[in-house]
């Protein structure tokens, strides 16, 4: 059997060889990693693809809807916009067909939307979002104002955070985990304009995963509340119930209290019969908004 060499007794020469070797793996292995990490960076950061319905032909109009529903809940709207316009109807990350990401941000909803915008044609596309549909859509117009010619904003709030302070935020969560099927019904049950479309909205949420809903809700409770695109000069519509606009305010003292006061280029509107199941029970007059501020919105020159 053949004795190892005492370091001691060692050439050097053979010292040396051998620790080189040993740098050399490292280094190889090392440089093996770095490469793999932009490829690992890459497959994490792929944005979600989005489910969509896309009907009819013309100038298009993509419709994003509601935390807890899904993209035919704009059908009414929608088939009222066939004869002159394409439709597109998305499901949000975690909603109807559209899978969830591991890591969920709403600008990582943002991100998959915009995958589903990168598609149309920019210069004859107005983005329609309602609630949670138009907090992404606002990120996605922050990011991407090229990608539209116009927005319009169906009940939805430029104010996140739900003004809880932080240090109340762990707590509110954890009893929304504990009492979530209460809140449940509580949140929807003066969604709809009855109490018949209140019940069926509530029975569509049930479907949407707890955890796809608390997801949604612990970004809402510590998003940044400036979501606000402040230089987006593409123009903007906000469409408001009577339950954030009751009669004797002012569109003023409303654009500041929804969070939306000293945005560009934002006109605000209130809803005729003001609920916030406007979409089906006004979808008549709601397409006829939209495709009169989706005409003018493609016909201004930037």
């Amino acid at each position: 059997m053949r004795a190892t060499p005492h370091p001691d007794t060692e050439p050097r020469s053979c010292r040396t060889s051998r620790r080189g070797t040993r740098v050399r793996s490292r280094l190889v292995a090392l440089a093996l990693l770095v490469a793999l990490l932009p490829v690992v960076a890459r497959t994490a950061a792929a944005p979600t693809a989005l489910k969509t319905l896309e009907l009819g032909s013309g100038p298009t109009v993509v419709f994003v809807h509601q935390m807890g529903a899904t993209r035919m809940a704009w059908m009414p709207v929608a088939r009222r916009l066939l004869a002159k316009h394409r439709v597109v109807l998305v499901d949000l990350p975690g909603h109807g067909e559209s899978p969830m990401p591991g890591s969920f941000t709403l600008e990582a909803a943002a991100e998959a939307l915009d995958g589903v915008l990168a598609r149309q044609k920019p210069e004859s596309t107005v983005v329609v979002g309602k609630g949670m549909g138009g907090v992404v859509a606002l990120i996605e117009a922050r990011v991407h104002p090229e990608r539209m010619k116009g927005l319009v904003l169906v009940n939805c709030s430029g104010k996140l955070g739900f003004g809880i302070p932080d240090q109340d935020k762990k707590q509110f969560l954890e009893m929304l985990d504990q009492n979530y099927d209460q809140f449940l019904k509580m949140l929807f049950s003066n969604a709809g304009y009855d109490s018949a479309e209140a019940v069926a909205m509530h029975a569509q949420a049930v479907l949407v995963p707890k955890v796809t809903m608390m997801a949604y809700l612990r970004e809402l409770l510590y998003a940044d509340p400036g979501i606000q695109p402040k230089n987006f000069r593409t123009p903007l519509l906000a469409l408001v119930g009577v339950h954030m606009w009751p009669a004797g305010k002012d569109s003023a003292t409303v654009l500041k209290e929804t969070g939306f006061e000293g945005l560009a280029g934002i006109t605000v509107r209130r809803l005729g019969a003001g609920t916030p199941g406007a979409v089906s029970a006004q979808p008549e007059s709601l397409a006829a908004v939209i495709s009169d501020f989706a005409a003018r919105a493609i016909a201004q020159k930037k």
